[in-house]
């Protein structure tokens, strides 16, 4: 037995829940996109095309089949009402509130008339299909569609709303790396040029076509971080290389200062020392001169746009101007290497007479003698060094001599 009490509570969710969906219908319908995509409240509607066309055209459909459905389960609800209004306090009250309740709970809703496609059919196959639904059933599907029609429309909207800007912020970027390609001397900007053009073709599309607008939007947005992401690669490619080309005329410059001072050893070592068979001649100034000469062909290569030759030529510049400063420091070395013998002969000298003076054997006659052999061969130029360092050591044995003797 159906309690009246049961009813009543079923009429009054169904009331709030109609009132709800109701208003969400009315929120939806009075949306701008939603207008300007129906052609309703006097919008002419959009010619839709591409994707949009696609998914839009059957969500547009689906609504108005929702609005249907509303009214549908609007008229039933209200059916209901009407009995529940009508109904007799006592004789038939049983009746009318099992109908009542039939009609909330179960199939009472008749669907509009389906028709099957010929080809769909088979020998015992209808051509047209009329489907009995519940409240329930029904209000389970308006939901479900609901939510497909609402995402779709809301997307469009998204579309609308962002695109736009972010096709200015898109065509200011494109602009901006052009300006960067032509400053930086990049001549291949047809990347670039091609995106500019997909930009406004875009701006034609996003009113027939947003969801490919979008979509398309996405990869213009790939392309330009990627050549935004390439001319800071060749910026930092060409700071590299002007870090290089600082780096290489300092070297050059070292070589030069360096060459400089092992010709002024070379000529100090040949003209203060005679036997100097072991001396290390300079670097020749013509290949100091073809360094820089191969420099300058590397700039004016660089001021062509050669950037991947001149990287390869600078490395190699700088690892032979590195291998001649490490001759000219050896050349150095070696060539003050005898000038400082000679020095360290004539402290070695004057150290060994101080000790034997020190010691009472400064006035000996052989003693005497070599030293003074060897005062007039470490200050004679040119020194014959390799006699010089016979005597001083022919002088330093004798003292030993002499001073063992006395021990």
């Amino acid at each position: 037995m159906v309690l009246l009490e049961e009813i009543d509570q079923m009429l009054a969710d169904w009331k709030i829940k109609l009132d709800l969906i109701s208003q969400n219908l009315m929120d939806l319908c009075e949306l701008l996109t939603y207008q300007r995509l129906s052609g309703a409240s006097g919008f002419s509607p959009i010619q839709l095309t591409g994707i949009t066309k696609t998914k839009v055209n059957p969500v547009l459909d689906a609504l108005n089949e929702l609005l249907q459905h509303f009214d549908l389960l609007s008229q039933t609800i209200d059916k209901a009402r009407s009995l529940r209004a009508a109904m007799p306090r006592f004789l038939g009250a049983d009746q009318k509130a099992q109908e009542i309740f039939q009609l909330l709970n179960q199939a009472s809703i008749d669907l509009p008339t389906t028709i099957t496609p010929l080809a769909q059919r088979e020998l015992l196959t209808a051509a047209e299909i009329t489907r009995k639904i519940t409240p329930l059933q029904l209000l389970v599907a308006m939901i479900n569609t609901f939510q497909v029609v609402k995402e779709m429309i809301l997307a469009i909207d998204r579309i609308w709303l962002d695109l736009e800007p972010q096709l200015d912020i898109a065509e200011a970027e494109v602009a901006n790396l052009q300006r960067q390609g032509e400053s930086l001397g990049i001549i291949d900007l047809r990347e670039l040029e091609l995106s500019r053009q997909t930009l406004v073709s875009l701006r034609d599309r996003i009113e027939s076509d947003p969801l490919g607008a979008s979509t398309n939007f996405d990869e213009i947005n790939r392309q330009i971080a990627k050549m935004r992401a390439d001319i800071e690669q060749f910026v930092r490619a060409k700071a590299k290389l002007q870090a290089g080309f600082t780096n290489a005329h300092t070297l050059l410059q070292q070589l030069i200062f360096l060459n400089q001072e092992a010709i002024a050893a070379f000529a100090e070592s040949q003209e203060k020392i005679s036997d100097c068979t072991s001396l290390a001649p300079p670097l020749p100034s013509e290949q100091i001169e073809a360094m820089g000469q191969w420099l300058q062909r590397l700039e004016t290569k660089l001021k062509e746009g050669l950037t991947s030759p001149v990287r390869i030529g600078l490395e190699n510049f700088t690892a032979k101007v590195n291998e001649y400063i490490a001759i000219a420091n050896t050349a150095i070395a070696v060539n003050l290497g005898l000038l400082q013998t000679r020095q360290e002969l004539r402290g070695r000298l004057d150290a060994l007479k101080a000790k034997a003076t020190a010691k009472g054997h400064a006035e000996d006659v052989q003693l005497a003698k070599l030293a003074e052999q060897a005062k007039q061969l470490l200050y004679t130029r040119p020194t014959p060094l390799k006699q010089a360092e016979e005597t001083v050591k022919q002088y330093e044995v004798l003292l030993n001599i002499f001073l063992y003797r006395r021990m």
